[in-house]
Formats: C-alpha cells, structure tokens, sequence
C-alpha cells in the first residue's frame, strides 16, 4: 500500500484522474489533521492489464509467409582444365536462375469468427504460402482476399469458425496521452503484450506508405508485431501495428499503427470491390504557404491548400474549380496541410456529394461536388523557403522544338535555363526546365516581358509548369 501527505494530494489527484478511475481511493475524513491520507491499491490496474491480456491474446495470431523468389546468379568460368583453357570455347558461362524461399513473420487480429483476419500488406505481401497460428497453437493455411499497398493493410482468411473475433473500437476519440497495449509476434514471440500511452495522432510524412495518418505510440513494438493489434483499456482494437522508427532496428519508444477505422474502411472495400475505392477531385495542390496566404489574402493559421492546377474532364473542373483557388474545407471540415486534404478526400466514397469551400478573389465560394474514383495520383507540390536579393537565374523564349519536347507543341512562356542555388529564383524553389507562365495572373512569352513585370512590383506570384504540372511559387 501507499500512503501519501497532503503536500502531495493534488499528484494523487491527477494521477486518479488520468487514470479515470482505475485505483480505488479511500480518503481520511479528518480534514484537520496535516497527515490526511489518500491510499491506492495498485493492484487493481495490474489486474486490469491481465484481463485485458487474457480478452484480447486469442484474438492475436502469429502469420508467417513464404515466397519464392527467382534471382540470376553469375556463373563462373571453368578452371579446371589445363592452361585455365575451356577447349570447348564457353571459358564464360550465362547466368542461371536460381530459386530460393523468403521466409518472414509477422501477427494478425481476428475480426470475424469466420475466420477474416486484418493485417499489414507488409507481412503477406504477395506471399506463395501463409501459415497462420492462434494462441491455443492450432495451424491454418493463409489465403489473401484483397491487399492495400497504398496504405499497407491486408485482408486473409483461414477455413475456421467460432473463432474469437476481437471488438472493435472507435480511433477518432482517441485521445494523446490514453494508455493502450500492444499485441504481437516480436521476434517471432508470440502473444506478447507491452503497454505505454498514445503520443501522437494523426502522424504523416513518415514515408511508410502513400497514405498515413498514423497513430504513434511509445508501446514497445518490435520486427514481427507488425499487423498486430493496438487496443485501448477497453480491450477493443484502436490500431493496427505497421512499424517503428528506429536507428537499431529495434524498440526505441517510436512507433506507428494504423487507425482501425482506416483499417475497417479499407477491409470492406477489399471484401465487397476488391480493391479500395478512394475519392477523387482531379486538381495538383501545393501548400499554402505564409507568403502565398498573405498573397491571396488570407493567413497561414486559416489552413487550405492552393490549386495550382485543374485537371480536364474531372469533377474539380466540371463544378467550376479554378487554379488559384484556396480550398478551406470540406463539408465543413478544416485541415492545414496537402497530406490532410489528400487523405480526407481519398476517404470519402466515390459518387458521393461533398461541399467544398473556396476562396477566390476575396470571398468565400460554396462549391458542391460529386467526388470521382481515383485511378492515379495526384501530383502534389510543396513549395520553398522564402526568397533572397538576387534573381540569380538564366532564362530564355521558349521555343517550339523545346515545347514539343515537352510534350506541348502550342505552350508559350519563359525557359529558366540555369538557376543558382544562393540567388532570389534557386531559394524559392525555381528549378532549370521550369517554364514560367504567369506573373501575376499575365501571361508572359519573353524574358524581356517577365522582367517588365517582375520590376514593376515588389513581391510577385509565378504560375510555372514543372513535368506537366503547373506550380506556383511567390518571389
């Protein structure tokens, strides 16, 4: 037992709190005494760990794969004649293929009691034999029923019934700070349970995936706990466990899962399509950046993304989108960066109406949308630091030959030729091939016409076309 003074009630008070009731507390009723205790039993959230433990482990399976990989090996030249001579004349022999087995291991959660198991695509990737192993040690043969790459999930299925589904749990009430438990195969040791706290959502640019919108957690996650569950102290299954950043290759208090209701969404999508549907709008998008806000006459801290450029014959361009204009929300819903646009649209189904809010030459715009499906990616461009003195660039007329080169015979603008990197156009981002379109809003065919308007104004907004998408950038 512990007993704590008063000097420290208001510790014991927030502790009680942040573990919303997991210590029972009995509280002296003498309040004039200096010595008024507050004491816990810290047993009672030890014991709530092991029940959870004991709920979730047989919902948590142990997957391992094998693929055969076929490899050209060299073959050396025959030396065991004499003089090293090949009489036959084949002194160098072709490759030959050569087969070998990858073996790996990685976890799984049941989500059904037919025998539907999440995973990592990671894990089973584009396996030739899956063997999936429960807690009560019985084997079953692995057969996938759909992947997601762009987000690393993968949906298997074993020939059972009855099994112990685990209960699913809501991720976007989450909360930093909420204490979860991690369960997996590390290092091919099954069942194992470690326990820590939810130190960020809504985690991207890791470079894990094509979308990520991780749940990072300091629970110890090591190789193999990879499509293993995150569950909260419900018992009920928050995130699916993809990996770790590490500089060891281990643990180091760093790790992402997946939210189960990305997961969820993506799993009925691969069980009904067969495949995972993604909205699409059809528009290149870049940062908003402080310089382009206050441009457009908005502020960095309203959120957005800028258009910089509309697709063709695609829901943005038929509902009356224009590049140039700042996207503040959709259905009402903010967000600050292209990831968080790009992972909102995307989750919303295809067909579906959505509102979209812009803005455009000071003012607000509603603009209803019907979402189409996306088929490929949208080019998404950031923009650079802010600019120096110096232009520092080398710019020429483009011609028609360099236009055709580029893939459009009838484009007018100005070639930048050479860009140093410590001058104004190489800090914003101006790279050598970039075209230059726009000053302004002009339209600008000649250098000669660019540095007409470039030294007319202070601050200036260029529309470029870099590898067939068009950028803007302040200078």
């Amino acid at each position: 037992m512990i007993r704590v003074n008063r000097k420290r009630t208001m510790q014991i008070v927030l502790v009680s709190l942040l573990l919303s009731g997991v210590f029972s507390a009995a509280v002296s009723a003498d309040t004039n005494s200096a010595n008024s205790a507050v004491v816990f039993d810290p047993h009672v959230l030890s014991n709530m760990f092991v029940s959870i433990s004991e709920l979730v482990g047989p919902s948590v399976v142990t997957i391992t794969s094998q693929t055969i990989v076929v490899t050209r090996v060299p073959s050396f030249p025959d030396f065991s004649h004499p003089y090293m001579v090949d009489p036959w004349g084949e002194y160098f022999q072709m490759p030959r293929e050569q087969e070998y087995i990858m073996t790996g291991i990685g976890s799984g959660v049941i989500v059904s009691v037919d025998g539907m198991i999440l995973t990592n695509y990671h894990v089973v990737g584009e396996a030739d034999e899956l063997e999936v192993v429960l807690q009560s040690g019985d084997r079953y043969t692995g057969e996938i029923v759909g992947t997601d790459p762009q987000t690393d999930l993968a949906v298997i299925r074993i020939e059972a019934s009855d099994l112990p589904a685990i209960a699913i749990g809501d991720s976007d009430d989450l909360k930093v700070g909420q204490w979860v438990l991690a369960v997996g195969s590390p290092f091919a040791l099954s069942q194992t349970v470690t326990q820590g706290i939810i130190s960020y959502i809504g985690r991207s640019d890791v470079g894990l995936a094509e979308y990520e919108d991780y749940i990072q957690t300091d629970a110890a996650i090591n190789p193999g706990n990879s499509g293993g569950a995150l569950v909260d102290l419900d018992g009920k299954l928050v995130g699916i466990n993809t990996a770790i950043a590490t500089r060891t290759g281990g643990y180091q208090g760093v790790g992402f899962a997946i939210p189960v209701n990305v997961a969820v969404d993506v799993m009925e999508d691969l069980l009904t399509h067969g495949y995972a549907r993604r909205g699409w709008l059809g528009v290149t998008i870049q940062e908003l950046t402080p310089s382009l806000a206050e441009h457009f006459g908005l502020s960095a801290r309203d959120g957005g993304v800028l258009v910089s450029q509309v697709l063709s014959d695609t829901p943005a361009s038929l509902c009356g989108i224009y590049r140039g204009d700042v996207i503040l929300t959709i259905n009402g819903e903010t967000f600050r960066t292209v990831t968080e646009f790009r992972n909102m649209v995307a989750a919303l189904d295809p067909g579906n109406e959505v509102e979209i809010m812009v803005y455009r030459d000071g003012r607000s715009v509603s603009i209803p949308v019907v979402l189409g499906e996306r088929i490929a990616d949208e080019a998404i461009v950031s923009s650079a630091p802010s600019p120096s003195d110096d232009y520092g660039w080398t710019l020429e007329e483009l011609d028609r030959e360099t236009a055709e080169t580029l893939g459009a015979p009838s484009l007018r603008g100005v070639l930048v030729v050479e860009v140093s990197q410590s001058g104004r156009a190489g800090s914003v981002g101006i790279n050598p091939g970039d075209v230059i379109i726009e000053v302004d809003g002009f339209e600008v065919t000649s250098p000669e016409e660019l540095g007409r308007l470039i030294s007319s104004t202070g601050d200036v907004l260029l529309l470029v076309l870099r590898q067939g998408h068009s950028v803007y950038f302040m200078m």
